[in-house]
């Protein structure tokens, strides 16, 4: 049993096949679990409208995915009508504004034209930006930092802490170190598994034995 209070980031680590990305997929919806229920709100995810629950829940998956279209249609989920303020909030939220106005033809520029021209992390904190685009209570990030370099990873964690600022909540699955830099609790997964959780500094220090050594690890020293 895992509760996530708003304002909270969770940092959910272990191993590959430990089970991050399947915990991922259940959470926002797109895998049933085969026991209990997950629930947003005090609400199960299955009493939610069908289509609603992506306005609350934003996703970024750990293989994007990207489609026909201009760059503000994809962070806008391909809407017929997209919100430009919603899109450039979004696009800041997730410090990929700068890159998408330097390109051509800025948020016109249409993905296929443009997709030579952006790096891993580039396209990651796109995929960022349309996972915040509906304004979410719930961010899930699976590995959201698995291509972005220092420069990368410290926007990222920017947006981790406007978000939990904004008393909202934060899921993140990752191996990383420097990627639970913002996390307030973490999750040890084993095997499908919950082994370890609590405070970040409490579970550091029962994996490592030194809370100051792990805290440094965690900041990339």
């Amino acid at each position: 049993n895992v509760t996530v209070t708003p304002g909270e980031a969770v940092g959910v680590i272990g191993p590959s096949g430990a089970g991050k990305s399947s915990l991922a997929r259940v959470i926002v919806g797109i895998t049933y679990p085969t026991l209990g229920t997950v629930s947003l709100g005090g609400a199960a995810l299955g009493q939610y409208p069908e289509g609603d629950l992506g306005r609350f829940i934003g996703y970024l998956p750990q293989s994007i995915t990207f489609f026909e279209g201009s760059i503000a249609e994809n962070i806008a989920h391909m809407a017929e009508d997209p919100d430009d303020a919603q899109v450039i909030n979004a696009a800041k939220s997730a410090r990929v504004h700068d890159t998408i106005t330097a390109l051509p033809d800025g948020y016109n520029t249409k993905i296929k034209d443009c997709s030579h021209r952006l790096s891993g992390g580039e396209r990651q904190r796109l995929a960022l930006a349309r996972a915040l685009y509906h304004d979410p209570v719930l961010l899930v990030l699976d590995e959201p930092n698995s291509a972005l370099d220092a420069v990368g990873t410290h926007a990222l964690n920017e947006g981790i802490r406007d978000f939990k600022a904004s008393e909202r909540s934060v899921i993140l699955m990752t191996h990383r170190p420097m990627a639970i830099a913002e996390c307030d609790r973490l999750i040890i997964l084993e095997n499908g598994a919950v082994r370890l959780e609590g405070p970040r500094g409490s579970v550091l220090k029962s994996l490592m034995g030194d809370t100051k050594k792990a805290e440094k690890l965690v900041a990339g020293e």
